[in-house]
């Protein structure tokens, strides 16, 4: 709501009102500015997708499942062509892989604990001999 002003107390009222005005918008605004300039820092927005991506059990799962399809797939392939030349036999490495990769990913779980209760029994045993 303006005010219609009369005298020049009420005019230096008006003054000094604004100027604090000015003087506290100011210093939200560099507030604001150092808050957008910190979350505009590379470090800090990957730090932010990563803390929204995946929590770090999630992420460190993730790229476990990931390496160990990897790897599984990998190895299948080198049994199945081993060092043969034929490009049939290499094609068929290549499914071969792909297939390993895809059950892997999709039974990580189910490996994993079979894998952990094998070395168990496997350590149990060793223990006990």
């Amino acid at each position: 709501m303006i005010q219609k002003i009369r005298s020049t107390d009420e005019l230096k009222k008006a003054i000094y009102t604004l100027e604090q005005r000015q003087m506290n918008e100011g210093r939200l605004l560099k507030g604001q500015f150092f808050i957008v300039s910190d979350s505009l820092n590379p470090v800090n927005v990957l730090r932010n997708v990563i803390n929204e991506w995946a929590t770090p059990s999630e992420l460190n799962d993730s790229l476990f499942q990931t390496a160990i399809s990897l790897i599984a797939g990998y190895l299948s392939r080198k049994l199945v062509v081993r060092s043969s030349k034929n490009p049939l036999l290499r094609f068929a490495g290549l499914f071969v892989e792909f297939g390993i990769i895809n059950l892997v990913s999709h039974y990580s779980d189910a490996i994993r604990k079979a894998g952990s209760s094998l070395i168990k029994n496997l350590t149990g045993s060793v223990h006990k001999g």
